[in-house]
């Protein structure tokens, strides 16, 4: 609901230059053109138009399906394929009814234009268009996840386009066994116990991606796995499918800044509205979605991993150390009141 103040012609009162200028104002809308070779700009020949709001939006929604780029001159497949996407407060989680009364907030959003050959009139052509904000908070979680110990029910990511810079913490591997020898996918005489994963981050690069990697991860074991450090823990091919919530956040819980979502026909590297600095990472052909940082905390990860004896101890050295993907145990926010998790 937008409301609006209106005063009548009769209040209003003439000023001068002198008075004018004494006074002090905020416009709503805000007009920023970068042209080409200006402000260190990489990108050649292409100008950019910006139209900002001076505002917050304050979003909670649901969104069944959320296709972008599909088919076209990439072929089968889109470059952001997701079910069930919810936009939510940082407060909301998987218990009943948290997620309604929260909201995704967006501070100074601004709709951007890159144009090609911009000081031609016959040349000039509109190569991107981006949707952003000059700061980001909130959660944003996906699909379902009816048994946290299974890969096999998960939905939710099917394709994703992007860089997302994530960063790990908290995170607990809570059935390890440490296999003297396998036989038929089992684990034999093996050695039991958790495993504590030591604060990660990355930045996760997408190109109608299914699924990512995990590298260069330490975990320590409990006593009851002797209590090794491996040092050089990797986990691939992890489906996007398994990321049920993301908190759109820097590590101290402030708003992030310059996330968005853009469409291009070629590589376009775009301005951080935050600092005045170009991204060093290029938004690729077709629709892009770029957040540099966000937060994924207090994982319980129940499903069971498995990994030789032999494996272990040369793990504790620093061999790589290679697990099967597995269930990260997220599950995606309520957002809706009642019995419904999601509507």
């Amino acid at each position: 609901m937008l409301a609006v103040e209106c005063y009548a012609a009769s209040n209003l009162k003439l000023l001068n230059d002198d008075e004018l200028s004494q006074e002090t104002g905020q416009g709503l809308l805000n007009l920023n053109y970068i042209a080409p070779n200006q402000s260190s700009n990489p990108n050649t020949d292409i100008g950019f138009y910006r139209l900002g709001v001076e505002g917050e939006i304050a979003l909670n929604a649901n969104v069944n399906k959320l296709q972008l780029g599909c088919g076209g001159s990439k072929g089968v497949g889109c470059d952001i394929d997701i079910d069930q996407v919810r936009l939510t407060g940082v407060d909301a989680t998987s218990d009943t009814d948290s997620g309604p009364g929260t909201d995704f907030l967006l501070n100074n959003p601004f709709i951007e234009f890159a144009i090609k050959n911009p000081d031609s009139a016959s040349t000039r052509e509109m190569v991107g268009l981006r949707l952003g904000a000059l700061s980001a908070l909130g959660k944003m979680s996906f699909g379902s996840n009816a048994n946290t110990a299974s890969l096999s029910d998960d939905t939710g990511i099917n394709s994703l386009s992007g860089d997302i810079g994530v960063t790990v913490t908290n995170a607990v591997l809570n059935n390890v066994k440490a296999c003297t020898f396998q036989l038929f996918g089992g684990c034999q005489l093996a050695l039991s116990g958790s495993a504590t994963v030591a604060n990660y981050a990355t930045t996760l690069l997408a190109n109608r991606s299914s699924s990512f990697n995990l590298t260069g991860m330490s975990a320590k074991a409990s006593s009851s796995l002797l209590g090794l450090t491996l040092s050089n823990v990797n986990m691939n091919n992890i489906p996007y499918s398994t990321v049920h919530q993301l908190i759109v956040a820097n590590a101290d819980g402030t708003a992030t800044s310059n996330a968005y979502l853009s469409l291009q026909s070629q590589a376009i590297n775009w301005q951080k509205v935050g600092d005045g600095t170009w991204n060093t990472t290029a938004a690729q052909k077709g629709w892009w979605l770029s957040i540099p940082e966000t937060q994924v905390s207090n994982l319980t990860i129940t499903q069971e991993v498995q990994l030789g004896l032999i494996e272990a101890g040369s793990g504790a050295l620093g061999i790589p150390v290679n697990l099967d993907a597995v269930d990260l145990g997220q599950t995606p926010v309520d957002n809706c009141y009642g019995g419904l998790t999601f509507c």
